[in-house]
């Protein structure tokens, strides 16, 4: 019997909840959280320059940026990486080195020693965020895969919360130098138990590996069948999509250009509005006037709001659809962090913030699930990339932006600027998203089936 995509697609699809679904997510999913804690601490450890090497909100600013470009390469690199050597390579690698250069930032005797070793850093945070999202979709069924990203998206949440519970039980005493070394030990061990993780069968069978593949979803359904008292639900046979030979410039091509720039457009608004927040909201509050415990107190509150935010879209994604939570996300964004930047008093600049990072938490979760929907696998990573990327460049800009709009006008000129963005990136997505609830990963990233739907008045959500 000859082995077709579209079989072992079926196989993985009817496949019910189960420990080695939550294995998988646990191992891969464990990086995003070091990725989201080293973020939101190198935060916290900015806010420490600005007394130990007397640097202004311009200075720390362009810092931030520098980081964010090193993140940018690397979301553009690992697509043509992963898209070539496959997801759990690049996943293990990428991860041991991103710890080796953490942890010697520990080591810089000046900003710009750190600001170097900062950019190598993140370079593979980019990989690493850009990969595991993919590899996870190519193995989760698709009537879970939203819920399924939302807990994933929980570990981004987690490492966000407790970020500020690191750096306030370590940066007084310690210093800023050890908290960032002690994620060393921690995220090279999640790097080795990523060995043991299977390649995505997706991948495997796009690069005609389709007998490597079959025996890693027999392995996974005897893994299944051993968790659910050793039987399986009945394999549905899934219709053949419409394929031709894929390649990378499939991305910009005329007939799907609109749904890459929608999505180029909200991963830009996103993540700018997102990294902008996590990285100067210890810094805004210390220049209102808090102390940077204080300061450190409000923000555990404060992103505590990322942690319901994550979790709690995976339902409403499948619920309601990927487009239209998204839209609804990014006014919740605009109107809550607008307030934020009116707020005078510690109960309001609290309440707005945490409702903030609650929008902010709900966007993620979205396009992280939607933009691997949308391309076929042979790209799927590398669009993932491009798309992530485009989120950095976002970052970098809306970064440079605080160092000139927070000294100039106040923390409601940066917000209004990003209020610009968000209503800009709801209309796009109103025109141009398909909507890809409930498809399989082949029917939704049919490059004619996605131009199709970007252009036709969509059928009502199932």
């Amino acid at each position: 019997m000859s082995i077709t995509a579209q079989g072992l697609v079926a196989r993985i699809d009817r496949l019910p909840p189960s420990g080695f679904h939550i294995q998988v997510l646990i191992i891969a999913g464990l990086s995003l959280f070091f990725d989201t804690l080293d973020t939101a601490v190198t935060g916290f450890a900015f806010a420490a320059f600005r007394t130990e090497w007397n640097l202004g909100p311009l200075a720390l600013g362009v810092s931030s940026a520098i980081g964010l470009s090193g993140y940018l390469l690397g979301s553009v690199l690992v697509g043509f990486v992963a898209d070539r050597f496959g997801r759990k390579a690049v996943m293990t690698w990428s991860l041991g080195l991103y710890s080796l250069f953490s942890a010697s930032r520990a080591l810089a005797p000046g900003i710009e020693v750190f600001c170097l070793l900062n950019f190598f850093t993140w370079i593979f945070v980019g990989m690493e965020s850009c990969v595991v999202p993919p590899y996870l979709a190519e193995l989760w069924p698709s009537r879970l895969r939203g819920r399924f990203n939302g807990w994933m998206m929980a570990f981004f949440a987690i490492g966000i919360a407790l970020s500020p519970v690191w750096a306030l039980l370590l940066i007084p005493t310690v210093g800023w130098r050890w908290t960032l070394a002690l994620t060393f030990p921690f995220a090279l061990l999640i790097g080795l138990m990523r060995s043991f993780l299977p390649e995505s069968p997706r991948w495997l069978v796009s690069q005609g590996r389709a007998e490597e593949a079959e025996r890693i979803v027999a392995s996974i359904e005897a893994q299944v069948a051993r968790s659910n008292g050793g039987t399986l639900p009945p394999v549905v046979p899934i219709p053949a999509p419409v394929t031709r030979p894929v390649s990378r410039r499939e991305i910009v091509a005329p007939a799907i250009l609109p749904v890459t720039i929608m999505l180029w457009m909200v991963w830009f608004t996103e993540y700018g509005v997102l990294y902008t927040f996590q990285s100067v909201l210890p810094t805004l509050l210390a220049m209102d006037g808090f102390s940077i415990v204080r300061s450190t107190e409000f923000t555990v509150v404060i992103f505590s709001g990322f942690i319901p935010g994550y979790i709690g879209a995976g339902y409403f994604l499948d619920l309601v659809g990927r487009k239209y939570w998204l839209m609804i996300c990014f006014a919740g964004v605009g109107i809550s962090s607008t307030l934020f930047g009116l707020a005078n008093t510690p109960v309001t600049i609290m309440a707005c913030a945490w409702f903030t990072a609650f929008f902010l938490g709900n966007g993620s979760t979205c396009i992280y699930t939607y933009t691997p929907e949308l391309y076929p696998t042979e790209i799927r990573t590398t669009a993932m990339g491009m798309a992530s990327a485009w989120g950095r460049v976002g970052g970098i800009l809306l970064l440079l932006a605080f160092g000139i709009f927070a000294v100039l006008h106040g923390r409601l000129a940066l917000f209004l600027v990003s209020d610009g963005l968000l209503i800009a990136s709801i209309i796009v997505v109103a025109l141009v998203g398909p909507n890809t609830k409930g498809k399989t990963l082949e029917a939704a990233s049919s490059a004619r089936d996605v131009a199709a739907r970007a252009n036709a008045v969509e059928a009502p959500a199932e």
